[in-house]
């Protein structure tokens, strides 16, 4: 069974996430700066997290989504989201992360799936062009009933560029609580366009963010078919931090996750 690249992630609060990336020797995904008050004024914490996160090998940032819609018809929201995914890629850059994930921001029953497809390819082919970020830029999923129109966008931003510039984040959770296809389809189908997976199981209705042994998901299941379909993948717990350690205990106990 092949060992995977692991991240845990800090809930918001690094602090307190720190100290189990250090001792199981995973990386960590920074999400204080989902907060638009943070991106607002980043400084002080910036220069903490730059600090603390030194003795890591590996680092993520999780980028803001509150009310951020890259597909939306007004020019102006679309703007704003630019803007805002702009500030997170900077503070990505300067925090040393290798992976950006940031939301698609689908609204289910809003846009035709032509305009979603056209908007979001604009803006993201826009977002590519200008960006500074030198690592990998994940679009995660969260509402989407189908993969298709992610799939669509991913090769048509990288048949832009003539490269593989823009990838998915899959949360499996997101899937199990909002997508009537299986979690084998999304994965089967986005292949290895999926880059970056977030972890965590839930009831199957509410995206609970519960241990990765709590849940309707088969966990060993679904990582059995990560590992065939998209090899070179990130796995990321996002658990809130009192959950992390049962859940990387529980990659150990599996096989996925070495022992230090």
């Amino acid at each position: 069974m092949q060992n995977h690249e692991i991240y845990i992630t800090d809930w918001g609060d690094f602090k307190l996430a720190l100290p189990l990336a250090v001792k199981y020797q995973v990386g960590l995904e920074v999400q204080e700066f989902t907060d638009p008050h943070e991106l607002e004024s980043p400084d002080s914490l910036l220069v903490e997290i730059i600090k603390d996160t030194k003795v890591l090998a590996h680092m993520s940032m999780h980028g803001p989504f509150s009310d951020l819609i890259p597909a939306s018809r007004d020019p102006l929201i679309r703007q704003v989201t630019h803007d805002r995914f702009k500030q997170a890629s900077a503070l990505a850059q300067q925090i040393r992360a290798q992976h950006l994930i940031l939301h698609s921001g689908f609204v289910p029953k809003t846009y035709p799936s032509e305009m979603w497809l056209r908007n979001s390819l604009e803006f993201w082919t826009d977002l590519m062009t200008t960006t500074t970020f030198e690592g990998e830029i994940h679009v995660e999923n969260v509402y989407e009933d189908s993969f298709v129109n992610l799939r669509e966008l991913i090769d048509r931003v990288n048949q832009e560029f003539n490269q593989k510039r823009l990838t998915i984040c899959l949360d499996i959770g997101h899937v199990n609580s909002n997508s009537s296809k299986s979690l084998d389809e999304w994965i089967s189908g986005l292949g290895d366009r999926i880059r970056y997976v977030h972890l965590h199981n839930n009831g199957g209705s509410q995206d609970d963010h519960w241990r990765l042994d709590q849940g309707t998901i088969q966990i060993s299941h679904m990582l059995d078919q990560l590992q065939s379909h998209a090899p070179g993948a990130v796995w990321t717990v996002e658990t809130p931090v009192h959950d992390l350690e049962p859940s990387l205990l529980w990659l150990q106990d599996h096989g996925f996750l070495a022992r230090p």
